[in-house]
């Protein structure tokens, strides 16, 4: 088969490789429709400059690899032994890392809990190719009112789910969502079932800004033209948002907003109030956490994917209560347009692009 494999120098290329072998709880897959995530552009620029140091020692020792690709849409072909959750004929999406079945927290029976597993694009070879092979646990047939392309854009969006939930809005609470690329818009859009009060979104571009108006924001902000903080604050009566959800950080060098928006957060949630922390910042990332302290801010992460919120998450994309499909402008045909789906994901700006670029493997 074909895979798109990384080499120490961070440069893609197109090999024949081996299909993957079926075993005992795992499931081999055709991939029908990929996307890279934003994260896997960050990565990839990363091993260019020399800065993924750890991912650039495992390239020279064992590259070149099958690393990145996990947000994917595909067919089953082959179950392992075990596998009970789908059939040959299902189509499937990847929906959360496979728990590691040996720490604690697996052994007590909080398997949802654990982070220790095998992360897809990582771990585990990706699905830059036209064949993956996963575990059983990690992946979650569709049904037939999920498209492709929706099911390809599902694995970030059980990510905000899990993560919107266990922030914890309360009822009639006024949040802020810094960046409305395509993470900030699904908070945009799972967050008005929890409750809240006004949502206040902010980013730089009016394209994203039209899309978070049509998905339910009570007001938006361009941190171009305005102060976000001081609007924030305006909006809010000088109090503050209830909840700030962070989704635009990350390293400046691949023309990210670095901490700026964190720094933004801080300032601009009330006394006592919540920040979540969806983007995926720079590992060398440095803030002023006295405030944090001192103010008694709740800080946290993404949160665990259950097997509730699995289901859930089909719910809202199958009744279309989220909305997917509006956001993917930019759509190719064939494995080997893999690096111009990178390409446009990662200067999205510049080429209109709000969801990552999608590829077409397989019908």
């Amino acid at each position: 088969m074909k895979a798109w494999r990384i080499d120490a120098t961070g440069e893609m290329r197109l090999d024949e490789v081996p299909m993957p072998e079926i075993k005992a709880g795992w499931v081999l897959i055709k991939v029908r429709m990929l996307q890279p995530s934003i994260t896997e552009v960050d990565h990839l620029r990363g091993l260019r400059a020399g800065t993924a140091v750890k991912t650039k020692k495992l390239l020279e020792e064992k590259g070149p690899l099958q690393l990145l690709g996990h947000e994917f849409c595909g067919e089953v072909v082959e179950v392992g032994e075990g596998v009970g959750n789908v059939k040959p004929g299902d189509r499937v999406f990847y929906w959360r890392r496979a728990p590691c079945c040996q720490c604690a927290l697996c052994r007590s029976g909080h398997e949802e809990l654990c982070c220790k597993g095998g992360l897809m694009g990582l771990d585990i070879p990706g699905c830059l190719a036209e064949y993956t092979l996963l575990p059983g646990g990690s992946i979650a047939r569709l049904p037939d009112s999920i498209s492709d392309s929706e099911a390809t854009t599902m694995q970030p969006l059980m990510g905000i789910t899990s993560t919107v939930s266990v922030t914890g809005i309360e009822m009639g609470d006024n949040i802020v969502i810094l960046g409305q690329g395509s993470m900030g818009l699904n908070v945009t859009q799972v967050s008005q079932f929890c409750g809240a009060g006004k949502i206040i979104v902010v980013d730089v571009r009016d394209e994203a800004l039209d899309f978070a108006s049509r998905f339910g924001a009570s007001l938006v902000i361009n941190a171009s033209k305005m102060d976000p903080v001081k609007a924030v604050l305006e909006a809010t009566g000088g109090v503050g948002a209830d909840i700030v959800f962070e989704c635009a950080g990350g390293n400046p060098q691949h023309g990210l907003a670095g901490t700026k928006t964190l720094s933004q957060a801080i300032e601009m949630v009330r006394d006592q109030g919540k920040i979540t922390q969806v983007a995926i910042l720079d590992p060398k990332t440095a803030v002023e956490i006295a405030p944090i302290n001192m103010r008694g801010l709740q800080y946290r992460g993404l949160g665990p994917c259950t097997e509730k919120l699995l289901q859930y998450t089909i719910e809202l994309v199958a009744a279309k209560r989220v909305q997917l499909a509006p956001l993917v402008t930019h759509t190719l045909e064939g494995l080997d347009k893999v690096p111009e789906a990178f390409e446009i994901t990662g200067n999205k700006a510049k080429y209109g692009a709000i969801n990552p670029a999608q590829v077409i493997v397989s019908q």
